[in-house]
């Protein structure tokens, strides 16, 4: 008898182990599988008649409430702490299942384990850049992955570049019209735009937008065609550390935050030509960016003002060996630019040259 007891003992412990286990190994608060479905995780989440805290509080919602997301979001977004936890979120317009319109704080996309709901930054998107440059970015976003072919990609990567030059002017503009506007976080961008890789500035005043070659190049080794991978390979050699276009390519050294020096000179410049060239001579649907490229390089050689790192003897010969080149891409204007910086290269100091950097004296 003492034996069963026993037994009976150690099994009930086990059963206690076992349920205290799986009870503090519990998953996290799953989210609804409709997106149109928001369920209220946490307290301190109200209904107001308006986005923002301006607008009338109509009540309270219940921890797991069920609300319908009518696809309308507030202009702007809004910081806030909530049960200790800080956020920076747009206003959603919901409907109860009771009838009621109105308008939640974003932080309602948060479980109680603090993660996001997976259309929060869509959210975000259209709060931030409007209802046509969130469709824009859909759009790109949609045939980004649906790429299969080396021309597809470049149609997208067309997309991208137009896309990120829209982010810069957005946010260039909201400053200028509100100099109190503050930066919001924008580093959850590339989950919507792939490939995208936002920076602020070193005063915060201002947002970067560059492209991640990387995430390019590995998309393009999944398609057709090899013009992808040859122009991606190009971009990813210039910016070899991270394969992410920061302001400073290979063909430069940074000598303060986002400052430099030519390296005119060392051959970077010839060499990142030649390359272009061969790529532009093929039929590649890239043409507009290598055409792009070229004129990064030769504008950074032909800069007003330029600083050189490099001896003035060396500048001149790889200077002089790109304007003897018959390369196709470089156009009458380019060559006349380059003809010319190289004739003020005989009197630097007369034009305002800076040569030879790296002594901490010039020529």
């Amino acid at each position: 008898m003492r034996l069963i007891y026993k037994l009976f003992y150690i099994l009930f412990s086990l059963f206690l182990f076992v349920g205290v286990f799986s009870c503090s190994q519990s998953p996290a608060p799953s989210f609804p599988a409709d997106p149109r479905h928001i369920t209220v995780f946490n307290s301190g989440i109200r209904l107001f008649s308006s986005p923002g805290l301006e607008g009338r509080a109509i009540r309270p919602l219940i921890r797991g409430e069920m609300l319908y997301d009518l696809h309308q979001v507030s202009h702007f977004l809004t910081p806030l702490t909530l049960e200790g936890r800080s956020y920076v979120e747009p206003w959603l317009k919901v409907r109860t299942k009771a009838g009621e319109v109105g308008w939640v704080y974003g932080a309602v996309l948060y479980n109680q384990d603090g993660e996001a709901a997976p259309q929060l930054p869509q959210k975000r998107l259209a709060a931030l850049f409007g209802k046509s440059l969130e469709q824009k970015i859909n759009r790109y976003a949609l045939a980004f992955d649906a790429a299969k072919t080396d021309r597809e990609l470049a149609q997208a990567y067309h997309a991208f570049r137009e896309i990120v030059d829209s982010l810069a002017l957005h946010t260039s503009f909201a400053i200028a019209v509100d100099p109190t506007y503050a930066l919001p976080d924008l580093f959850w961008m590339p989950v919507v735009l792939p490939g995208v890789v936002p920076q602020m500035g070193n005063n915060g005043d201002a947002y970067y937008f560059f492209a991640h070659f990387g995430v390019f190049r590995k998309k393009a080794q999944q398609t057709q065609g090899q013009e992808d991978d040859a122009f991606f390979d190009w971009c990813i050699q210039q910016f070899p550390q991270d394969s992410i276009e920061y302001l400073i390519p290979r063909y430069r050294i940074e000598t303060e935050p986002g400052q430099g020096s030519s390296l005119l000179g060392r051959g970077l410049y010839f060499q990142a030509l030649q390359q272009l060239d061969a790529l532009y001579r093929r039929k590649t649907p890239f043409k507009l960016e290598l055409i792009l490229q070229k004129n990064r390089c030769v504008d950074d050689i032909t800069v007003s003002k330029p600083s050189f790192w490099e001896q003035r003897s060396k500048i001149i010969d790889e200077l002089a060996q790109i304007c003897r080149s018959n390369l196709v891409i470089l156009t009458k204007a380019d060559k006349i630019a380059l003809e010319t910086r190289l004739l003020q290269l005989e009197d630097p100091e007369k034009y305002g040259l800076r040569v030879n950097v790296q002594t901490g004296r010039t020529e």
